[in-house]
């Protein structure tokens, strides 16, 4: 059996790609805003525009990584409950296949930094890399799941999911709401 250890920076790796791909579509975004608003101007009174761009591509990059920590985490947990309840397995075999399938995600990275041209791309990228490695999971790891298992897998992973992102959603157009609503004018 090959070591485990060899794929464990997949993680991280595909997190790196989309992060970057992220920033960089983000970034020119938020160049174009500041531009535009006539934000940026005064600002390279204050230092040279070179500064304000790399300091801009930092902070916008430490975000979107924060932000794909946070839900990398977020994903274990549920991964890991859902394995716990619906899987057969009882020696951990299936997390390490977990791990070892996760090389989905760094082809998913690599095609999301060539399509950084809209955040929409990126999104699609993201769920079809999602989507294919849970199939790919289930159809390597169908031993240890009974149909019902499998089911219950899914089920628990949509359920999961769509709770946090009505969440997320509810959250800003709340957000937005407030945000109109103290505008002056």
């Amino acid at each position: 059996m090959k070591n485990i250890y060899y794929t464990s920076y997949f993680a991280f790796l595909s997190i790196i790609l989309f992060t970057v791909a992220i920033t960089l579509n983000l970034f020119q975004l938020t160049i174009n805003f500041l531009s535009v608003s006539g934000i940026l101007q005064p600002l390279t009174d204050i230092m040279p525009e070179k500064e304000i761009r790399i300091l801009t591509f930092l902070g916008i990059s430490f975000i979107i990584f924060l932000v794909l920590c946070g839900l990398k985490l977020l994903t274990d947990l549920f991964w890991q409950f859902a394995l716990l309840f619906f899987s057969k397995d009882r020696e951990g075999i299936d997390l390490l296949a977990s791990k070892k399938f996760s090389y989905v995600f760094i082809l998913g990275g690599l095609l999301a930094v060539f399509l950084n041209s809209s955040i929409l791309y990126i999104a699609i990228v993201l769920l079809v890399t999602i989507i294919a490695f849970i199939i790919l999971f289930l159809i390597k790891q169908s031993v240890n799941f009974t149909v019902l298992g499998m089911i219950g897998f899914i089920v628990f992973q949509l359920a999961i999911w769509s709770v946090i992102g009505s969440g997320v959603i509810y959250a800003y157009f709340t957000l937005f709401a407030e945000f109109i609503t103290a505008l002056p004018f």
